[in-house]
Parts: C-alpha cells; structure tokens; sequence
C-alpha cells in the first residue's frame, strides 16, 4: 500500500534501488536447486559476516539478537511439525504453499532475514490480515484507485516495477512477519504459481509492492541483495 514514509527513502537508504539491478542472473537456476535449508545457512551467514562482534553484542543487549543465535551462528528456530501446520491450515481454511511450509519445517520463523526485515513468523502467529490489521490500514488501501493490467503486473526479478501494484491484494493476504524499520511480507492466495503463492513485499523506500513468484524465490533474492550489500560496503571501506 503507498504510506508516505516518515522520512524520504534517499534518507533512509542512499542509492537503495541501484542494488535491485544487481541481483545475479542464475537466480531461476538456484531456484531449482538450492534447499530451503541452504538458503537460511546462507541468510545466516549473511549476518554474521555483515555485522562486526562489537555491533552484534550490542544488538543482543537491545534484545534484537540472542545469544543462543550468536553462539550457534544460526538465526532460525527448531521445526514446526506437521501438525502445527495441518492444525493452523485448518484454522485458516486453506493450504500454505509448498516452500513455505518447507520452510516452516526447517526453521518454525526466524529471527532476521536481511539488515531490513526482522521476525519471521512461527506457524502460530500467521494470520490473515483483516485479523492483524487496523481499519486505517484498509482505508488507505481504498483510497488508492490504480487500475493495473496483467501485463504490467505479472513481471517479477529486477525488471518489475514496484509501483505497478495492486494494493488490493494485501487485504486478503496472509501476514507472516513483524513490520519493523518500514517493511513487511505477506503470502498473497490470490495470485497462484502452480501450487506457490505469490509473495508481497512492502517497504516504505519502494513506491509500491514488489513482487516474488513465491515465498523461495523471495528468500533467494533477498541473499542475493544481502550479498550485494556486504560486497557494496567493502568497496565503500576499501
């Protein structure tokens, strides 16, 4: 949905939309082979490698990392079981996509995905958004009477463009996130790939949603901008 940010996204984030173009090109190649589990050890690995000892003692004293996560160098959580899944599915009357619930299985949430989304969630606070959200939130969403045809709509990797959204959609999606520092992610039931269902991601820096064929696709793009991110700042130090 388009909130105006609080402060300006060349504030918050100089040259952000400079790393979309980045992202590498084998990315539907990997999408076929890599594991959910490698790609959180890679996530994983991601922060560790991004954050220096000294900042990372500071994030468990403000309580954004624990310790356990430090000391195991592994910001995921145990498995949910298939029954927790099943039970929630229920609950929610519809069946999760598939590498969504891979991931599930492999880590039951996660503490944070990239230097912007914190929290994943566990299989218990997954909820649709008309239970999560304030009615200002779907007021905004109203307001905003953009028509977008398919053909605008359905790109995905670097050369979508995010503003070409239908905000529509996040009124009937799933919310599987905190929002913290301007961005969120939901699971979409509306547009479908095969068996996965398209992921939103909501940022205030982006002048819409940007958008993932599914919720693997999603994870993999987001190493891949952390990997963009490390190797920016090392050039920045160099």
């Amino acid at each position: 949905m388009h909130i105006p940010a609080l402060v300006s996204a060349d504030v918050i984030l100089p040259g952000f939309c400079w790393l979309i173009p980045q992202l590498h090109k084998a990315s539907n190649v990997i999408l076929n082979t890599m594991t959910i589990q490698k790609i959180l050890n890679d996530i994983s690995e991601d922060f560790f490698l991004s954050n220096a000892p000294a900042d990372i003692e500071e994030m468990i004293n403000n309580g954004v990392i624990d310790k356990e996560a430090v000391v195991s160098k592994w910001l995921g959580y145990p498995p949910a079981t298939l029954q927790d899944i099943q039970a929630k599915e229920k609950q929610l009357g519809t069946t999760l996509p598939p590498s969504y619930k891979e991931f599930l299985l492999t880590s039951n949430g996660f503490r944070q995905v990239s230097v912007f989304l914190y929290n994943l969630f566990p299989i218990d606070k997954v909820d649709w958004t008309t239970n999560t959200e304030p009615q200002w939130w779907f007021d905004i969403i109203d307001q905003n009477d953009l028509e977008v045809s398919d053909e605008e709509y359905f790109v995905y990797g670097h050369n979508q463009r995010s503003e070409l959204a239908r905000d529509e959609y996040q009124k009937h999606s799933l919310k599987i996130c905190d929002c913290r520092d301007g961005m969120c992610v939901f699971l979409n039931p509306i547009v479908k790939h095969g068996d996965e269902w398209e992921v939103l991601e909501y940022a205030t820096w982006y002048p819409g949603t940007r958008r993932y064929r599914s919720f693997k696709e999603y994870l993999i793009e987001t190493h891949e901008i952390n990997l963009s991110l490390r190797s920016h700042e090392y050039l920045v130090r160099s």
